[in-house]
């Protein structure tokens, strides 16, 4: 299928990718792309080639059927002090499957930081990060305080009950028969059943929102 338009969103997770220096596990995480399109599409990923050096992608282009995901395994295979702080940006590009147009780009923003992945930098990696993207390059006894006063406030039980609320709307719509299913004999009226779509989408709020949930 071959698409009029001249841009479409790209759905990736994580949006960005952040790995540890003393931490070897991190050095290898899956991005996963997807797709809630009827049609396959064709993906790339691209990077500067200062930058691309660092990281090891085994499939960097391919086809994403439709509505399915595809994951991106991304080693940093280079994990040494001096590459600790340097914001790199992985650009996915999307093609149409029939012309090879360009129909969509997303950029997945990278970084090497120093230490080991703890609890400590689990609570200040949107700090740090946003820190780093707006140039610093060191952090202040006071910003780090501040920072973590912020994620004290936004912790609070009323966005675990509207996150938890939502996690169980998208486990309902999980559980629903899905359009092709509506010749099967169903119990439920026709309007229950929803599409492949709009599972998938489903599917990606509920592990967005259970990491925003298990990280609180």
């Amino acid at each position: 299928m071959s698409l009029n338009l001249h841009a479409i969103p790209v759905f990736a997770f994580p949006t960005s990718l952040k790995f540890y220096l003393g931490t070897k596990s991190s050095h290898t995480q899956v991005l996963t792309l997807y797709s809630p399109y009827d049609f396959p599409i064709k993906y790339k990923v691209h990077c500067q080639s200062s930058a691309w050096e660092k990281y090891i992608v085994p499939n960097p282009e391919g086809t994403i059927p439709g509505q399915s995901s595809v994951d991106l395994v991304i080693t940093h295979k280079q994990a040494i002090p001096s590459n600790c702080n340097v914001l790199d940006k992985i650009k996915i590009v999307m093609h149409d499957h029939v012309t090879g147009q360009i129909i969509g780009k997303k950029t997945i923003e990278s970084i090497l930081l120093a230490g080991e992945k703890d609890s400590r930098h689990q609570n200040d990696d949107d700090y740090e990060f946003h820190s780093h993207h707006t140039g610093s390059t060191s952090h202040s006894t006071h910003g780090v305080q501040t920072q973590r006063g912020i994620n004290r406030s936004t912790n609070t039980p009323t966005n675990n009950f509207v996150s938890s609320i939502i996690i169980a709307v998208c486990a309902c719509i999980l559980f629903l028969p899905t359009e092709p299913e509506v010749s099967k004999p169903s119990s439920l009226p026709s309007y229950f059943h929803v599409s492949h779509k709009i599972q998938l989408l489903a599917a990606l709020l509920l592990g967005v929102f259970l990491c925003i949930l298990v990280r609180s």
